[in-house]
């Protein structure tokens, strides 16, 4: 893995380990030389990686930023899209040092002593990293490094396009679903799987509805494929799909530091992040009940909810987090153990309504009854009653005559129902570049101070590559750059043509 031994030095970057009662298998006694097991390797995979796409850096500064479900309180560079470097040298570093190189390792050991239940173990890990490079490859719009990561004896490994790149993560998941279909076996992880707990059926479905994730991600240019993939996920034969919030995919954090969710740990220090006008704007537009489970009210009139003009300079009539003027982040997303959220059932069922609106001829039923079963999933989740929900459908129906419109419908609320998971908010914003259906107005706005990045007007369209990698991978990063024009934020990703 000379590829990430050499990222890491040039970094310096420093992996830290923490630990819970069910994150144990995380734990490694420092004056005990021992090799780290399959199960403690996958436990830190999973920590690490829900930490990096939960944190207030990559969630709060960019996803809920680029979402624009948050505005910034105060330091508002990064919601005007000025990026701190060292930021997302970590953010990259992370993906691939401390998530794909941990599972690799477990696959290694899994692989010497073949314990029971490791084939399992292998292909649930192998679906994970998966789950690694999908955010890696959309994240920075397409080409990475992916097949050659790895390699022992190569630390310049090629980034390979995103088309490349898809076609692998499909195989894959098709191979891995298929062991384990094929083991006959449920042992996989007696302890060390935070998010299933080694349920070997919940990791079949979860690997289908990603397998239908990624599909629809790049359904606008490369159809055949993605509906060919579709159809594979929604073979009963092979397992089914995440059909409950029950099996939905969380991580789940606990109560208190270091194993606490990290936007709370972020709170306790200050207050950054404040819910952003456009969100808030559209919530209450349609009375939505969710806005009193996502946002707290003004500290001065309960009924009152306020979002934050996005997008200020500093300075600039900011609230500086005062509960007085906005309405901050309830516990729903700042909780100590609020959930990251790494798929769940509203997402598979506004998938599904896609999936019919786009008159696929797989049979899925109705996107209007998927449609309606996403917002319920939403409501059920947030704690919401039946009344509360019926209520609100009756204002916000699902009329849709043609494609275009069905993409508002349902992105409008596939966004609301996906706060929190602000990275995946945002690369859904951008691909179904939806507007509020109702009325053809604009839900997202232009940062009121304009952007700090002269590439960017209304969002970033890909985060731009670690500007170490122009040094240690020069040739291959140049290449990747070529798809682009230059290393810019400005560029849209492969799948986005909208």
């Amino acid at each position: 893995m000379k590829f990430i031994n050499k990222m890491l030095m040039g970094a310096a970057l420093v992996s830290v380990m923490s630990c819970t009662e069910d994150f144990e298998e995380m734990n490694l006694n420092p004056n005990q030389p021992a090799e780290a097991s399959p199960a403690q390797l996958f436990a830190t995979a999973q920590y690490n990686f829900a930490d990096n796409i939960a944190d207030e850096w990559n969630n709060g500064r960019m996803g809920m930023y680029y979402a624009q479900y948050w505005a910034s309180t105060y330091y508002t560079d990064e919601s005007r899209y000025q990026i701190r470097e060292s930021v997302n040298q970590t953010m990259w570093n992370t993906f691939y040092a401390d998530v794909i190189k941990e599972l690799s390792e477990a696959q290694r050991i899994d692989a010497q002593t073949k314990m029971e239940g490791f084939e399992n173990r292998m292909a649930i890990a192998e679906i994970f990293k998966v789950l690694a490079y999908h955010y890696l490859s959309d994240i920075y719009g397409g080409p990475i490094p992916y097949s050659e990561a790895l390699d022992d004896e190569n630390a310049t490994p090629r980034y390979e396009s995103g088309p490349e790149v898809y076609a692998g993560l499909l195989n894959t998941l098709e191979k891995q679903i298929a062991v384990l279909q094929g083991t006959g076996m449920q042992q996989s992880y007696a302890t060390g799987d935070i998010i299933y707990g080694g349920n070997v059926p919940l990791w079949i479905k979860f690997a289908n509805s990603l397998r239908m994730r990624i599909a629809l991600r790049m359904i606008d240019v490369n159809r055949d494929a993605a509906v060919e993939a579709i159809r594979k996920s929604l073979d009963p034969a092979n397992g089914g799909i995440i059909s409950s919030n029950e099996e939905s995919a969380l991580f789940r954090w606990l109560s208190s530091a270091p194993n606490n969710n990290p936007i709370n740990q972020a709170f306790k220090t200050r207050i950054d992040f404040s819910m952003a006008a456009p969100f808030v704007d559209y919530l209450k537009k349609y009375q939505d009940p969710r806005l009193a489970v996502y946002a707290d009210p003004l500290s001065t009139d309960p009924t009152m909810y306020v979002g934050e003009v996005y997008g200020l300079d500093q300075g600039n009539g900011n609230s500086n987090g005062s509960r007085k003027l906005v309405s901050l982040p309830s516990v729903y997303a700042v909780g100590a153990e609020a959930p990251t959220i790494i798929l769940d059932y509203a997402e598979v069922e506004f998938m599904l309504a896609e999936i019919a609106a786009r008159n696929l001829g797989l049979g899925v039923g109705t996107a209007e009854e998927h449609y309606a079963k996403g917002i319920k999933a939403s409501f059920d989740f947030a704690g919401l009653g039946n009344d509360a929900y019926t209520a609100y459908l009756a204002r916000v129906p699902y009329v849709a005559p043609d494609l275009e419109t069905a993409k508002d419908v349902i992105g409008s609320q596939k966004w609301i129902a996906m706060y929190t998971q602000g990275i995946q908010g945002w690369l859904e914003r951008l691909r179904l570049d939806f507007e509020d259906p109702y009325t053809n107005e604009a839900i997202f706005v232009l940062p009121e101070d304009g952007s700090l990045d002269p590439d960017v007007e209304a969002v970033p369209f890909r985060m731009s590559y670690p500007v170490t990698e122009a040094s240690l991978n020069g040739e291959n990063y140049m290449n990747a750059v070529k798809t682009f024009g230059t290393n810019t934020k400005g560029a849209k990703a492969w799948w986005d043509v909208n």
